[in-house]
């Protein structure tokens, strides 16, 4: 884990999480190959579960490539996820999984590189600019924070959409509609 990405995922926690409130975070991708972003989620206030692929440092539970276990899904309040995008075959997909973990109104932080050399943990698949974080996000129906790419990293914030609440706004809507 680079610098920049240590950096940029304390930018996330300062700016968008309250060190009062509760919180229950899940970081995808949670093996520490060369260094982690989990010290920065460290609160008494916050429960914090590492999920990856393979068991290891900072790995609390092992999860398959794809077919995430229904039991996490709509569980956490926060979902982070930094440098592994660029390790999963299919990114708009793994990203409607990472969408999956979070609960309504939840919000998410992905950080990945945008230009840095080659380097497969297993894979190594791609390089993500602002148009591919917010195309991927789009997909997973989720709504964007903010964007934006910082030194060799790209960064996506955005909040999963509360569907439940979307859809009783719209039903209350039409009732007053038909009331007139």
């Amino acid at each position: 884990m680079h610098k920049t990405a240590m950096a940029d995922a304390k930018r996330f926690v300062d700016k968008y999480l309250e060190k009062n409130q509760s919180y229950s975070i899940a970081e995808i991708g949670s093996y520490n190959v060369n260094g982690s972003i989990r010290p920065h989620f460290s609160n008494e206030n916050w429960f914090y579960l590492g999920f990856d692929i393979v068991s290891g440092p900072d790995v609390d539970i092992v999860i398959p490539e794809s077919n995430w276990p229904q039991e996490y899904h709509n569980n956490f309040d926060v979902v982070v996820s930094s440098q592994v995008m660029e390790h999963v075959k299919r990114p708009w997909s793994w990203m409607r999984d990472v969408a999956s973990f979070c609960k309504p109104g939840g919000i998410i932080y992905i950080c990945t590189p945008n230009t840095i050399s080659y380097h497969p943990h297993p894979i190594d698949c791609w390089r993500v600019w602002p148009e591919g974080m917010r195309a991927c996000m789009e997909d997973a129906m989720l709504t964007i924070l903010e964007v934006y790419a910082s030194n060799i990293d790209t960064s996506g914030i955005a909040r999963k959409k509360d569907t439940t609440d979307h859809n009783e706004r719209k039903f209350k809507s039409r009732k007053q509609v038909m009331m007139f």
